[in-house]
């Protein structure tokens, strides 16, 4: 019986794309766009936009979630010190590749689109990640926290708080779209607030069962620093190639490669991440020794 609540919450979670293209594509008729128009709005919103701001809410998602087992064992210990702890680094994880993942496409939409996207008019698609890159930072934390409610051993919470935002979600769909008349972008903000609806619920949830509170310097807002700087380093290196070579594929790959590698040394030097906590990542004893070589711990 414990699958079937993850099962039903996980519908829950990803039929709100099913509704959305309901409300649209009715909605949209009803204010006069032809039917061809809004298909090729709605495609460029499902099929590319949706698809760019999943792959860095998968990453951070499956680093994350790397860490589940560990929270199960000491869920099973009924150690809460380390239920905690684990709950703390899942959640920290998941921001310090979310955060940065928002940053670059949000400077980089332009450049990043026209590169996977070459043969199109990108416009819509650049102005959708521009304005809605925020998402990856909330669906991001609403999925990871799901984890943890089921983690802890509390699998119907998450679909309870997924019904509810599932509802607002469409209410504020429905506003957007029929009040102010904001065409694609009700579905992007709704969808961004959505997501919002649940990190906000599950939030709740997490403090009532565990009587615990996210630290925030660490998981928020040094990496926030780290990651506007990151922005800014990343931009000007693309703007500087571009404007040397003229090659776009040239520029987006250095500036995420400059990216990577500001945003990673500025962790390490913000102490957002220490020794031990960074060994406890995948793959994190070999960026222990690197971090060691180059004098950054």
């Amino acid at each position: 019986m414990t699958v079937l609540p993850i099962v039903m919450s996980s519908v829950a979670y990803n039929i709100s794309t099913v509704i959305d293209n309901s409300i649209y594509g009715k909605g949209m008729a009803f204010l006069g766009m032809g039917a061809s128009e809004a298909v090729s709005t709605w495609g460029v919103y499902a099929g590319k936009y949706h698809l760019l701001f999943n792959i860095p809410v998968a990453i951070a998602n499956s680093l994350a979630s790397s860490l589940i087992p560990s929270l199960s064992r000491a869920v099973a210990g009924k150690n809460r010190g380390q239920i905690v702890s684990r709950v703390s680094m899942v959640i920290r994880f998941s921001m310090v590749i979310a955060i940065p993942a928002t940053v670059g496409l949000t400077v980089l939409a332009g450049p990043v689109c026209n590169l996977l996207f070459s043969r199109y008019d990108n416009t819509n698609l650049i102005r959708m990640m521009m304005y809605g890159s925020l998402a990856v930072v909330f669906f991001s934390l609403s999925t990871v926290t799901n984890a943890v409610l089921q983690g802890i051993n509390h699998m119907q919470t998450p679909l309870k708080n997924a019904v509810i935002s599932l509802v607002l979600h469409i209410l504020v769909l429905c506003i957007m779209l029929f009040g102010f008349k904001m065409g694609i972008y009700s579905v992007v903000y709704s969808n961004i607030l959505f997501a919002l609806f649940m990190c906000i619920l599950n939030g709740i949830s997490i403090r009532r069962f565990l009587n615990y509170r996210q630290e925030m310097k660490k998981t928020f807002i040094l990496p926030t620093i780290a990651s506007g700087i990151m922005g800014g380093a990343a931009y000007g290196v693309y703007k500087l190639v571009h404007m040397t070579v003229k090659s776009n594929t040239i520029g987006v790959l250095l500036a995420i490669v400059v990216a990577v590698m500001v945003y990673g040394v500025l962790l390490l030097k913000l102490r957002c991440v220490d020794e031990t906590e960074l060994a406890g990542m995948p793959g994190g004893t070999k960026l222990v020794r690197i971090a060691q070589k180059c004098h950054l711990m």
